[in-house]
């Protein structure tokens, strides 16, 4: 018999329930109808535990000629068998109801009326629009930016990055830019970049599109080094957008096998790092989406993309965009990051024809092809070794990319999950070459690290280790 001690899932757990041990066990994870987390039975006793990301009740099966098992119990005969998409949370929800049944918002009068005066006006004039309604509506209060964007979000949507657009490109201010912006990635965070550009009209409906989010994105990272003594024409931003100054980044490029100190950055240096600050001891090249319509798909929705595990991808972009090591000179690169969402993008089927996460997809490869086929970068190193790729999912690369072996072998991965993804029954090598790639964590949010710091234990007190593969079958032999 072994114990499975307790099953807890999103602060709730359920009594012990012994199993017998047989070939083939399997864990089916079933949504419970109409109990919200919250009511689920909390108990604070018992030292093992096994966390498992589940949102509902925990039901053990055994194979064929396992058995009965005391203690488990199974679904009612005849009952519907429910899945993950059956919990509320992947429920259609209500602002997703009003895109697509009425993307130009004409069922409000308000939003109605000034979607019409917006589109008239010229591009130059919209600001002035979009700031006065601001003003009248009251949209500088949160609480009443929300209740709007359940009746017209991609309006709400509209007005915050007209916001940030002016301020970065017009008052030339990237710290009220990165502000009115944290309200644009929140909401467009709600919309799949396909559902957002169909609300928009592609720009037609609403002046804004997925892409031009993800550019304004992008623009204002790379504006937002900070670091360096500053200078007559431009006001010092201390620290960069991930809260790093040139004290901190004087401890990273202190990295060197001889131990000396960095250098300063210079007149005239190039890269991204300001004159004053300290001298990063490589330099990586960005792509850009915008010089590669390839690219532009790959990486798009950056919004929507950067939650959970896979928002590293976003992550990992967003964080060079914003270093001093970056520079925008491929000359004096050592280094080439190209950026790309695929473990969100694939994960949505819809979003590549004939793609999701359950049989390779040729439909990204392709684009990968084109996007190095046409860049200059490519070929100054044999099989990419300059090249940077973040790999978010269990796919791995071969997902994504299924011809890398051909055109990258020795790129260096970055990856959250190096092991064989079950699904792939023609890939027998994992995509994880330790001697070049480097294991990185799935991302998780502030909000989940406190909450896995507040349900910790002291290692003291827990003297078993749980592994959790993530499949019904035989792990495959690495994994053994």
């Amino acid at each position: 018999r072994v114990p499975l001690q307790k099953v807890a899932a999103q602060g709730g757990c359920h009594d012990t329930v012994p199993v017998r041990p047989a070939a083939g066990l399997r864990l089916h994870f079933l949504a419970a109808p109409g109990m919200p987390l919250d009511r689920w039975p909390r108990h604070q006793s018992g030292s093992r535990l096994i966390w498992l990301a589940s949102v509902g009740s925990v039901v053990a099966v055994g194979s064929s000629g396992s058995g009965s098992m005391p203690g488990v119990t199974s679904a009612p005969e005849g009952s519907v068998r429910r899945t993950l998409q059956d919990d509320p949370a992947f429920q259609l929800k209500g602002y997703q109801r009003n895109v697509e049944e009425d993307p130009a918002c004409s069922r409000d009068p308000n939003w109605n009326a000034f979607r019409t005066e917006l589109m008239a006006l010229p591009e130059e004039l919209r600001i002035d629009l979009a700031y006065r309604i601001t003003m009248e509506w009251g949209l500088e209060n949160a609480t009443i930016v929300d209740e709007q964007a359940k009746i017209c979000i991609i309006g709400v949507l509209t007005v915050q990055y007209l916001f940030a657009k002016f301020l970065l490109l017009e008052a030339g201010s990237v710290e009220a830019a990165a502000h009115s912006f944290r309200f644009v990635d929140t909401h467009a965070g709600a919309l799949h970049p396909d559902l957002f550009d169909t609300a928009s009209g592609s720009g037609q409906i609403w002046p804004v599109t997925a892409e031009d989010v993800d550019s304004i994105r992008r623009q204002i990272l790379r504006a937002s080094v900070g670091g360096g003594s500053g200078g007559p024409n431009r006001r010092r931003r201390f620290k960069n957008a991930f809260g790093l100054h040139d004290g901190d980044w004087s401890q990273v490029w202190n990295w060197r096998p001889n131990g000396e100190p960095p250098g300063t950055v210079g007149p005239g240096e190039g890269g991204a790092a300001e004159v004053g600050a300290p001298r990063p001891s490589f330099k990586i090249y960005v792509y850009e989406p915008q010089d590669y319509p390839a690219l532009r798909r790959l990486a798009r929705g950056a919004a929507f993309c950067k939650h959970n595990q896979w928002g590293m991808e976003v992550a990992l972009h967003d964080w060079f965009l914003a270093c001093p090591c970056r520079t925008d000179n491929p000359d004096d690169a050592d280094l080439f990051l190209v950026p790309h969402y695929t473990a969100c993008l694939i994960n949505h089927a819809d979003t590549f024809a004939g793609c999701d996460t359950k049989q390779l997809c040729n439909a990204t490869g392709d684009l990968f092809m084109d996007l190095l086929g046409s860049s200059k970068h490519y070929r100054r190193t044999e099989g990419g070794r300059d090249h940077v790729f973040v790999w978010g999912s269990g796919m791995g690369a071969d997902g994504p990319f299924p011809a890398w072996r051909d055109w990258v072998p020795n790129a260096i991965f970055l990856m959250t999950e190096t092991e064989l993804w079950n699904p792939y029954r023609e890939v027998t090598r994992a995509s994880f070459t330790p001697h070049k790639d480097i294991l990185v964590p799935g991302r998780l949010t502030i909000e989940d690290m406190m909450g896995l710091v507040r349900l910790g234990k002291p290692l003291e007190e827990r003297p078993n280790l749980g592994h959790f593969i993530g499949w019904g079958g035989a792990p495959p032999p690495p994994v053994v």
